[in-house]
């Protein structure tokens, strides 16, 4: 018997909204933050362009929160999710 994915949530800064139908949230169903990011590139292919260079990877400008902690680097894609998390996606902001 195959096991359920977790079920996460995805939030979304007010800016990418308008991208996702006004959602802010998105209910998705992944094992890792890698999966998690390939099922937003087939559902909402606008917020995915957002938040991922071509090649896959999150962009510098992007931080993603699993449990309060931004995953950095390839290893962060491996992060493993649990039902009911929330991932956070925030826009960096630049300064000097």
């Amino acid at each position: 018997m195959s096991k359920e994915k977790p079920v996460v949530t995805l939030r979304l800064p007010s800016t990418l909204s308008a991208y996702s139908g006004g959602k802010s949230q998105i209910v998705l169903q992944a094992e890792t933050v890698e999966q998690l990011l390939s099922l937003l590139e087939k559902q909402h292919p606008s917020i995915w362009e957002y938040l991922c260079t071509q090649q896959g990877h999150v962009r510098d400008h992007v931080k993603i929160f699993v449990n309060n902690a931004v995953i950095t680097g390839s290893q962060g894609l491996e992060t493993p999710l649990k039902s009911g998390q929330e991932i956070i996606v925030l826009p960096a902001t630049s300064g000097t």
